[in-house]
């Protein structure tokens, strides 16, 4: 069985709000940020109708010039005058609506990525690191401590009641035993233990 969480329940539900408040904060940041990306490409609307214009004059100077080429004599010049008259006005049009595109394309996703990592970035760098290592902890502890054949046998608690005292701070050590190193002392192992086993997520 993976296991995900804590056995504890006050370090389960710590652990579980932590996850739905990050799939919470990321959904509604990825959500503010992809909006804010059409919002503003929404403007490049004005580049494309740019192009679009300059596009059309230079259509408009091909089919007049078309038009003009079966006038006699000058047909041909008509026509080549026609043509390039007109791209010489559209081409420049049609290019910079090309690039304002672009340009306002190239900005609506720069400030959607800032906003993202501005957000996100600070979040998941703490969240991860936490959970990950509350993870790693919790799986470590159960695959060692759960292998015993039985987690309440005499060697197992003296053991883990010796890394309670060895490795727990005094703060965390109090919290179950108001007299950590008696009990160590006097064989009083079941508290220690359950303090080792909590510090990394289990039950006794």
């Amino acid at each position: 069985m993976i296991r995900i969480w804590s056995e504890l329940p006050v370090a389960r539900v710590k652990e579980q709000v932590a996850d739905v408040a990050t799939v919470a904060w990321v959904a509604v940041w990825g959500t503010i940020a992809w909006q804010m990306f059409r919002f503003l490409a929404g403007f490049a609307e004005a580049g494309r109708t740019i192009r679009s214009g300059g596009q059309g004059m230079i259509q408009s100077g091909r089919d007049l010039g078309e038009s003009l080429a079966g006038v006699p004599l000058v047909g041909q010049q008509l026509r080549d005058v026609a043509r390039d008259a007109f791209a010489g006005a559209g081409t420049p049009l049609s290019d910079f609506g090309t690039q304002l595109e672009q340009f306002i394309v190239v900005v609506a996703v720069v400030l959607a990525l800032l906003l993202a990592l501005v957000t996100l970035v600070p979040w998941l760098s703490r969240y991860l690191s936490w959970r990950w290592e509350r993870l790693r902890r919790t799986r470590a502890g159960h695959r060692a401590i759960r292998s015993a054949l039985d987690p309440t046998a005499g060697q197992v608690q003296e053991t883990l009641a010796l890394r309670a005292v060895a490795r727990l701070d005094y703060a965390t050590l109090l919290e179950f035993t108001p007299d950590p190193f008696g009990d160590w002392a006097h064989g009083r192992h079941d508290r220690l233990a359950r303090a080792e086993l909590a510090s990394v997520g289990l039950r006794p």
